[in-house]
């Protein structure tokens, strides 16, 4: 899903031992244009590592875990195509930007904005995503759409995927995984449960989740894969002030 998923199975391996980055499983094969916000993160190599998601003519907003240790020139994004393996448009990226305070270890601020050399061409397929402003807690019906493998230990999946999760508040949430994994669920963090069986996993991290036609997560970590437990996304309004400066709105 990311760099370190690639390679050790989790950006966070180090975080915790249970802990293990985004992918959805049990999810439903999306359509054409049904999330033109979505792309898709390559490396080099071409290898999906994670998800990115349009939110202007030149920016991207992704998981910080997924662009540390990447320059700009080794990262680009594939926009306007539901399959990972052919179709979509390429973007090379001018610049990375992580969140000044990320941490990698507890991956508060797990968030980092990505400026594409030149301006996204839009069409039916590919168009931006408002980004939240208000606090969304528990209770609330929403959508989380990504490549990540669709079962523990697969590869990415080839066609996006999306499914429906209901959000938690960040109480329940904690309470409902256990207490080494609770340093990791921060106020600036957003959390998802449908069933055991369904959930994020590998390749689905810095994918978006969308409630009430607006952007308000970034998938950021969960228990691999679909055990039953919570996922964790970094929370968007949190940090929309920080974008805007960024970007310079």
């Amino acid at each position: 899903m990311f760099r370190y998923l690639m390679i050790v199975g989790f950006a966070c391996a180090a975080l915790a031992e249970d802990t293990q980055s985004g992918r959805i499983v049990g999810g439903l094969q999306a359509g054409i244009g049904q999330f033109p916000f979505q792309g898709s993160l390559r490396n080099l190599k071409n290898d999906h590592i994670c998800g990115a998601v349009i939110i202007g003519k030149r920016w991207l907003l992704t998981a910080a875990h997924c662009t540390i240790g990447y320059q700009a020139f080794e990262l680009r994004a594939v926009l306007g195509s539901i399959a990972r393996t052919s179709g979509g448009e390429s973007y090379n990226f001018a610049q990375i930007v992580e969140h000044p305070d990320f941490n990698e270890v507890t991956l508060e601020n797990d968030i980092a904005l990505l400026q594409t050399a030149y301006a996204i061409q839009m069409s039916s397929s590919v168009q931006p995503i408002k980004m939240g402003n208000s606090f969304t807690s528990g209770g609330d019906i929403a959508t989380v759409s990504g490549w990540g493998a669709t079962n523990y230990g697969s590869l990415t999946s080839v066609m996006l995927q999306y499914m429906e999760v209901r959000t938690l508040n960040n109480e329940e949430c904690r309470l409902r995984h256990n207490i080494q994994n609770w340093t990791k669920i921060h106020g600036s963090s957003i959390c998802t449960y449908s069933r055991a069986g369904q959930g994020t996993c590998m390749g689905d991290s810095g994918s978006a989740l969308v409630v009430n036609g607006v952007l308000d997560g970034l998938v950021s970590w969960g228990i691999p894969c679909a055990a039953g437990l919570p996922d964790v996304y970094t929370r968007v309004a949190s940090h929309r002030a920080w974008v805007l400066s960024t970007i310079g709105l």
